[in-house]
């Protein structure tokens, strides 16, 4: 019986080492606006939140206590998303949000394409070249 014990307890430890090694986390999810909006929160509150102080609250270059732990894991994922943001996903083998931190850009770009832009860089050019009065 002790036997018979021992090898179901092995058989599980097997099972439990097969199904860790093909659940993975994927670095690159949760980069969305939220996670952007708070990082500036946490960087406008404490620069860079993971340099390490001293107990007078100095900056030091050796150990100390972080400025705000839970900033510090925000601007660590920042970073990853930053990376992840540049990533070659060619064949689909990633899932990664291309637009991380640059999620306005594409506005402001399109307002460039508008009639009114495009009339008012036609009449100075125009001008330039000597056209109209």
């Amino acid at each position: 019986m002790a036997r018979f014990f021992l090898f179901v307890a092995s058989a599980l430890c097997v099972v439990q080492s097969i199904l860790a090694l093909s659940i993975q986390q994927d670095p690159c999810a949760g980069c969305d606006e939220t996670l952007s909006l708070a990082y500036q929160a946490c960087a406008k509150t404490y620069g860079n939140p993971c340099a390490e102080t001293n107990e007078a609250g100095i900056v030091s270059k050796g150990a100390g206590t972080k400025k705000d732990v839970s900033c510090c894991l925000k601007k660590e994922k920042h970073d990853r998303c930053l990376q992840c943001k540049t990533m070659d996903c060619q064949y689909a083998t990633c899932n990664v949000n291309k637009k991380y931190y640059s999620e306005r850009s594409s506005v402001v770009d399109a307002k460039t394409k508008t009639k009114e832009a495009y009339a008012e860089h036609d009449a100075k050019a125009m001008k330039a070249a000597g056209w109209g009065l």
